[in-house]
């Protein structure tokens, strides 16, 4: 028997369905957890930043070499990390051997030729994920609204750069990293990502009494974290295509690994989290 290819057509069509049946899944868990709040929320992000640890360094690691111990390393700074975020004083063991430990792992594997370049986005990228949601959601600036603004910008951009580029095409916004990309796709992005962000800080302040940042801060904020997103979304195409690969994982159907599907939550979280920190909030919370 003879097995012809499917069209592309038919392709793009199973791959629509698998991120559609993939988004309805995973996003009323996210919201739900967050919702929740308090240790269901800290371990939703520990495991998924453990699992963003383990597919960075499953990438940059040769076939040949184990890389379960570096995986072990960044869950201890985890560790270390949550004690302070929470106020609790860690172990001295957390507190210095595990930052010790990183530092000695990188400084082999660099002898080894790997990059510490590499090692350094295998921390950066898991340690934001597992970070910002706590720092972000524990603030006294709105953090129940603030982290599902995040995924509302998130999410928004990614459904409008989706069908908009799609729909309308046209001319290329980074060919070099990421042929699929178009200046069409940037805007409706932009646009759609901005106004659902926007939506939802009114309606949580309207139906459910929840105050955020309102008015024209609101639609700024939004917008830049928008372009934010997307360009988390092209640096981690540039990463890929450093390394070579189209998907940073296979464990969620449709979009990739964890990393795919959290490039350009971890830019905007990053960027709500400074603005939190440097106070850039104070007068615009209603």
């Amino acid at each position: 028997m003879i097995l012809h290819p499917q069209p592309p057509s038919a392709n793009k069509r199973s791959e629509l369905l698998l991120r559609v049946i993939s988004a309805t899944v995973l996003a009323p868990v996210t919201i739900g957890v967050t919702l929740l709040g308090g240790y269901v929320f800290d371990a939703f992000w520990f495991i998924a930043a453990v699992l963003m640890s383990y597919e960075f360094l499953r990438l940059i690691t040769p076939r040949h070499r184990p890389f379960w111990g570096a995986v072990f390393i960044h869950a201890s700074i985890f560790c270390a990390l949550y004690g302070f975020i929470r106020e609790s004083e860690p172990s001295i063991v957390l507190k210095l051997i595990a930052p010790s430990l990183f530092v000695l792992f990188v400084w082999n594997e660099t002898r080894a030729g790997i990059s510490t370049f590499w090692h350094v986005m295998a921390l950066f990228y898991p340690l934001v994920t597992f970070a910002a949601p706590l720092e972000i959601i524990s603030h006294a600036d709105g953090g129940a609204v603030a982290m599902v603004w995040i995924f509302a910008v998130v999410w928004g951009t990614d459904i409008g750069a989706f069908f908009v580029g799609r729909l309308m095409g046209g001319p290329k916004l980074a060919p070099s990293i990421s042929p699929g990309k178009t200046w069409s796709g940037f805007i409706g992005g932009l646009l759609f990502g901005t106004a659902i962000s926007v939506a939802w800080a009114e309606l949580a302040l309207q139906y459910l009494g929840w105050p955020w940042v309102s008015g024209p801060s609101l639609i700024l904020l939004s917008l830049i974290a928008s372009i934010i997103g997307q360009i988390g979304d092209l640096f981690e195409s540039f990463l890929k295509r450093l390394l070579g690969v189209k998907d940073s994982g296979k464990l969620i159907p449709g979009h990739g690994g964890i990393i795919d599907r959290l490039d350009s939550f971890v830019f905007v979280a990053l960027y709500l989290l400074l603005l939190l920190i440097s106070g850039a909030f104070s007068g615009l919370v209603l």
